[in-house]
């Protein structure tokens, strides 16, 4: 079983995936960059942004920081090398772009609902801007699968090891607390779960951020030399004919492009649903803050990990928990990675309640009523029972297979619309008066 799941990986997320995202991002990064990262067009439309607006930055943060940013960026370094490093900056860049785009079009195709409240995503701008009908409904089941695999297995799996590893919490005891928790965010819908990420995800941040900095700082002078690895890891060409063709399935890019995509979620059409559901957003403005959120998870906090491993040299394991606990505690001491675990149950809590929030809005999209979301609530909460008992590498790679077969179906729909993303962004700049 294991094995076709791997050969499954391979072949979704080998050389058609990473072509794919390097193709579609570039296309938006090259074509309307000159706006989207102008420096007045970001103050513009970032300044006097609304409380509600901020609300949906953090709710589109709680989704996608993680333990993607933090345990699976250590498994993507033990099995692919440093090299994935690189290609996970590559892909923050060009995913910076991708989300803009998706961002933009799903709060300009955003609907009301029967109550009035706003509601939208990929299922919306690929209904209403491109008339399509199996694929926004092909989109919302495996978004829904995604959330079970991606936004709660490998969130609760890799944060319950942490912790039992680090504190020694029994795992039964994790198993209930998690449990019970997820159970009561899902069930308290869209109001809960904004209320928590909004509070949690801000403070995590800084200490995260704060951590990994003086970690860094105590290894400073090994900076120079693991970047020098990082990028000769990840420009190593085998010799041959199949160089190239070796290069481009490499695990090194493989992973990287993938551990991207599963960090900053872009392109992948699930964040978007969190601005739609500001009826008060505006599409450029929630664009930007988009671009905020890959540059925030992506090149600040996955590099952050990255050099807080790499750094002081201590060998990596197949256990990401167990590299990080090694890590933290070699610099900053036992206590200081036992708040690091925490933190990543927290962080843990925060991605399972967005994806819950992003589950329930496609099934209001397939019309399931308000039945489904109680049998998706305590259907979820099992699940996160579950993942403190499940093998690690095992939920990883069902992750990659789903995310990654949601990004081929948003990302190619994100891409045929260009023109419309182009036409709102030359519009805003002209009414901001930003044009000589």
């Amino acid at each position: 079983m294991e094995n076709a799941l791997i050969f499954i990986e391979k072949t979704v997320c080998g050389a058609f995936l990473p072509a794919l995202l390097f193709l579609s991002g570039a296309v938006f990064l090259f074509r309307i960059a000159k706006h989207v990262f102008s420096p007045r067009f970001l103050v513009r439309n970032i300044k006097g942004g609304k409380k509600g607006s901020l609300a949906s930055l953090w709710l589109a943060l709680g989704g996608t920081l993680g333990v993607g940013n933090i345990c699976g960026v250590c498994a993507a370094i033990y099995v692919g090398g440093a090299g994935c490093v690189f290609w996970i900056w590559v892909c923050a860049f060009l995913s910076a772009a991708t989300k803009y785009a998706e961002t933009v079009l799903a709060v300009h195709y955003r609907e009301l609902d029967e109550n009035g409240n706003a509601c939208g995503g990929a299922p919306s701008y690929m209904k209403k801007g491109l008339g399509l009908k199996i694929l926004p409904t092909a989109f919302c089941v495996l978004c829904i699968f995604t959330a079970f695999t991606m936004g709660n297995l490998t969130q609760i799996s890799s944060a319950s090891e942490l912790i039992f590893n680090s504190i020694g919490i029994p795992k039964y005891v994790l198993a209930l607390f998690f449990g019970a928790a997820v159970l009561i965010l899902t069930l308290g819908k869209g109001r809960f779960i904004t209320a928590f990420t909004s509070k949690s995800v801000p403070l995590l941040c800084c200490f995260y951020t704060a951590v990994c900095a003086v970690n860094i700082f105590v290894f400073r002078s090994n900076i120079a030399p693991v970047t020098r690895q990082i990028i000769s890891e990840a420009l190593t060409l085998r010799a041959g004919a199949g160089g190239f063709v070796a290069f481009i399935t490499s695990p090194a890019l493989r992973l990287g492009i993938t551990r991207g995509v599963m960090s900053n979620e872009a392109g992948c059409g699930t964040a978007p649903i969190a601005y739609a559901a500001d009826k008060d957003a505006e599409p450029l403005r929630s664009g930007i803050l988009g671009t905020v959120e890959v540059l925030v998870d992506t090149l600040l906090l996955c590099t952050l990990t990255a050099y807080a491993v790499l750094l002081p040299g201590i060998p990596l394991t197949e256990s990401s928990a167990n590299t990080l606990i090694a890590v933290f505690s070699a610099v900053l001491g036992r206590a200081v990675a036992n708040l690091v675990a925490l933190s990543v149950g927290v962080f843990a809590l925060a991605s399972v309640s967005a994806w819950a929030f992003y589950s329930m809005s496609c099934a209001k999209y397939l019309h399931l009523g308000r039945r489904f979301n109680l049998i998706f609530a305590f259907f979820y909460s099992f699940t996160s029972v579950i993942a403190c008992f499940i093998s690690e590498g095992t939920v990883w790679t069902l992750a990659d297979i789903s995310v990654s077969a949601m990004a081929v179906i948003n990302v190619l729909c994100v891409t045929l619309m260009f023109g419309t993303v182009k036409k709102l962004t030359e519009n805003g700049f002209h009414e901001a008066h930003l044009y000589k």
